[in-house]
């Protein structure tokens, strides 16, 4: 495992893909050509090792790119990056069948369950030189989307805002101010609306090409093949979401009533929603420092291993807790794999 102080610190050098695709053709003729068991794991562990490196390069431009979708240089990365692991995944797929049919296999499941073999026989199916210009423009798009919405920003009583910013407002126990903020929040949306329908759209029409072009009937189908969803499928879906109409919604039309006569109100509007008590929400007290040092107190609390994983996290910053201009929204948990860092 490679070491590091924090994720502000890791130094990002774009992949050599020459270097990185000659190493792959070397061990994949030592994958294919094993003659025991032990030389096939160790130029799988070596292919392995080049992806986690790959991948790891990856999200690190991913991360910053999201953290300010302003930054040219990441957002430029990004696009280079995903063009150049595209045209480098094809070099995958004759490595990915010489493993399946190698004499080694059942000696490797063995060791490692079958489940990684199911993962390799999945990424045959969703690999085709085909959709390699589908996969690229995907991407674009959706960073394209990300950032259109990330630069949405707004004057609110006096003070600039994003999206977060009105969140403040949207809880305040003034209904007038509750309203106004939404009414922002949805004006915001209005002023980059034709842009984002249109990435929208062009996403939606992408999609349903790339998975025809690979063979399966439609969109869901290729999603969850994409996201290795083996033990579960449309169908059971289905039933959840029929699970959660029958049982979870007359519960929340419950709640939505009890709030509605805790706020004295004559009907509950969507700008009433996000006040749950009239006196106000409860609110966190403490800076984020503060808070985040009770969040480790609590977690050691709950457990050894809880408190290790808070605490490698906060010594290694790898929080990104600030609202600010140009930060993608909404919040996601990543991996590092070369530093085995959440």
């Amino acid at each position: 495992m490679e070491e590091f102080k924090t994720f502000g610190e890791l130094k990002y050098t774009r992949p050599d893909f020459g270097n990185i695709r000659r190493q792959l053709k070397k061990l994949g003729r030592q994958l294919k050509n094993a003659a025991d068991y032990e030389s096939f794991r160790s130029a799988f562990e070596g292919i392995e090792q080049l992806i986690v490196g790959m991948y790891t390069d990856n999200e690190i431009v991913s991360i910053r790119n999201t953290c300010d979708k302003t930054d040219a240089f990441y957002e430029n990365e990004q696009k280079v990056l995903t063009r150049k692991a595209a045209v480098l995944a094809l070099s995958l797929l004759p490595i990915g069948k010489n493993a399946l049919k190698s004499p080694f296999r059942a000696d490797f499941d063995a060791e490692y369950g079958e489940f990684l073999s199911r993962k390799l026989e999945n990424m045959l199916k969703l690999m085709s030189i085909r959709t390699l210009g589908d996969e690229v423009k995907e991407n674009r798009l959706s960073q394209q989307y990300s950032k259109d919405a990330a630069l949405c920003s707004t004057v609110f009583r006096g003070e600039q805002c994003n999206f977060y910013g009105l969140l403040k407002h949207m809880e305040s126990t003034d209904r007038q101010e509750r309203r106004e903020a939404f009414e922002a929040w949805a004006g915001l949306y209005e002023s980059v609306s034709p842009k984002l329908d249109r990435t929208y759209d062009e996403l939606v029409e992408l999609r349903k090409k790339k998975a025809a072009k690979l063979g399966f009937s439609d969109y869901i189908e290729y999603i969850y093949s994409q996201r290795s969803r083996f033990d579960y499928g449309p169908a059971d879906v289905e039933r959840f979401r029929n699970c959660v109409r029958d049982i979870i919604v007359p519960v929340c039309a419950e709640l939505y009533e009890k709030q509605r006569q805790r706020l004295g109100v004559d009907r509950l509007h969507y700008y009433d929603e996000e006040l749950v008590f009239p006196e106000g929400n409860a609110v966190p007290i403490g800076t984020k420092d503060e808070l985040v040092e009770k969040a480790r107190r609590m977690y050691t609390e709950m457990s050894q291993e809880t408190g290790e994983y808070f605490d490698f996290m906060c010594d290694h910053e790898l929080f990104d807790l600030d609202t600010r201009p140009g930060k993608h929204m909404g919040g996601y948990c990543t991996f590092l794999p070369l530093y085995r860092a959440p």
